[in-house]
């Protein structure tokens, strides 16, 4: 299997599958071809085990080490897409390119160095949640994720927190991005 099959597999349509767009890795498939697609059920087992074990982890004494270990998860993520090299030192222009592909909002209070990351209503994009049964505890892999993203993009440290998310019962997910003090 090659890098560009590897990302579609591991990354599917969500966050990744945005990177992957950047990259110019995604490719168009047309609406009757997807309908004749049959359904994988090893994905949908996945997706069923993956939910499993988040909700074992966030009912375990060891939910804090697990937590760290889903947003090391979504920085290897972040890193796969690359696509937040694309866009070092560029904000602005990661801000429109994840606005054109994803309806992704952003707010950036360059005084506050505080980004509000809002994403569009619908299912999440994670291409491993089964929306059913994956507990919002999961949505620590998408704060490592943006942890990753916007420190490469600042060149700088930075703070995530989840706000909202699908998986809490929200109809979006929304992540405040704080930029320490320390400049590029």
């Amino acid at each position: 299997m090659d890098r560009k099959e590897f990302l579609k597999s591991a990354c599917g349509l969500g966050a990744c599958g945005c990177a992957l767009h950047f990259l110019g890795v995604s490719e168009p498939v047309h609406a009757a071809a997807r309908a004749a697609e049959v359904p994988d059920q090893r994905l949908a087992f996945a997706r069923y085990q993956i939910a499993k074990m988040a909700g074992f982890m966030a009912a375990g004494t060891a939910a804090p080490a697990c937590a760290e270990v889903l947003q090391q998860t979504g920085r290897e993520c972040a890193r796969l897409g690359q696509i937040d090299v694309k866009f070092k030192g560029d904000p602005d222009g990661y801000f429109a390119a994840a606005r054109k592909a994803w309806g992704t909002d952003f707010s950036w209070n360059k005084e506050k160095g505080i980004v509000t990351v809002t994403v569009a209503e619908g299912e999440c994009s994670c291409p491993m949640v089964d929306s059913r049964r994956t507990p919002a505890f999961f949505c620590n892999c998408s704060v490592g994720y943006q942890k990753e993203a916007f420190e490469t993009i600042f060149g700088r440290p930075v703070q995530v927190s989840l706000k909202a998310s699908k998986l809490g019962g929200s109809k979006v997910c929304v992540f405040q991005v704080t930029l320490s003090q320390a400049s590029a």
